[in-house]
């Protein structure tokens, strides 16, 4: 094996004993920190919910900015 090789052996078991997630509790695509349900974790679709609770939050603020909304939409023909 190449010094680097042996090196990154030794890195990957470090930080695999400091990773919370093991093969009782997988991080996978419905897992809760994965998903969007109202915390700063997840950012994946739940409910017709994205983002973290901060993006939802950030979002609403800036759409009640916008000219633009479902009544009044942005597209090729208001362009």
């Amino acid at each position: 094996m190449s010094r680097l090789l042996d090196g990154s052996l030794e890195f990957r078991k470090k930080n695999i004993t400091r990773n919370i997630y093991d093969k009782n509790d997988y991080y996978n695509i419905g897992h809760s920190r994965a998903l969007s349900d109202g915390d700063e974790w997840g950012k994946g679709r739940l409910n017709s919910s994205v983002g973290s609770l901060t993006d939802i939050n950030k979002r609403s603020e800036l759409t009640a900015k916008n000219k633009f909304n479902s009544n009044n939409q942005y597209n090729s023909e208001t362009a």
